[in-house]
């Protein structure tokens, strides 16, 4: 009896532990809340700048490509915040998932877990980073500025596109973000530099 006992035991062990890892669902280390929440309004910030600057008027596949590379050079920027490359995809519900881009190719590959989750809260003017052990963490927008420009707008277009309602946030719990600022580095230099 007590060999079963064992045997079922070390069998549950191996299976929380190596299932995930069959499936993909790689678990990465948590990432500092306040500094994923303060370059993602950087980055939305600088860019929806660039759109203005340079009269576009719609976010079309080219201009969130860009935007994408930009905000993973943010990121990534000196001095670092996580250990290993972040790499950055915009879900079609318009949510930012950062992943730890073992490789650097921009694209979440097989065994490059999930690190941060970054979600739009409209009603509610702020943004919410979630860490893969479920803390989140919440920023406020500034003024109303932001929400009228061309890239948020067009990214709460693909919220509710997707079914995500304005008021989906409102239950969400969140501490304020850390007082951490990205350093003067991460704020430095246009979208892709040389433009």
């Amino acid at each position: 009896m007590l060999g079963k006992i064992k045997l079922i035991a070390i069998v549950a062990i191996v299976a929380f532990v190596g299932l995930p890892m069959l499936f993909g669902d790689k678990s990465e280390q948590t990432a500092d809340l306040g500094q994923v929440l303060d370059r993602t309004e950087f980055a939305l910030i600088r860019y929806d700048g660039y759109l203005k600057e340079n009269n576009i008027t719609e976010v079309a596949d080219n201009e969130m490509g860009q935007f994408t590379g930009f905000f993973t050079e943010v990121l990534n920027s000196a001095p670092p915040f996580y250990d290993k490359t972040l790499g950055l995809e915009v879900q079609k519900d318009a949510t930012f998932l950062g992943f730890a881009d073992e490789n650097a190719n921009g694209v979440q590959d097989e065994g490059e877990g999930k690190v941060f989750t970054v979600e739009i809260d409209e009603e509610n003017k702020r943004l919410i980073a979630t860490d893969v052990a479920g803390n989140s963490s919440g920023l406020r927008f500034s003024g109303t500025g932001l929400l009228a420009g061309v890239l948020l707008g067009n990214l709460l277009s693909r919220q509710r596109g997707a079914g995500v309602a304005k008021g989906s946030f409102n239950n969400r719990n969140v501490t304020p973000r850390s007082s951490y600022r990205a350093p003067s580095s991460a704020r430095s230099g246009g979208p892709r530099a040389g433009k």
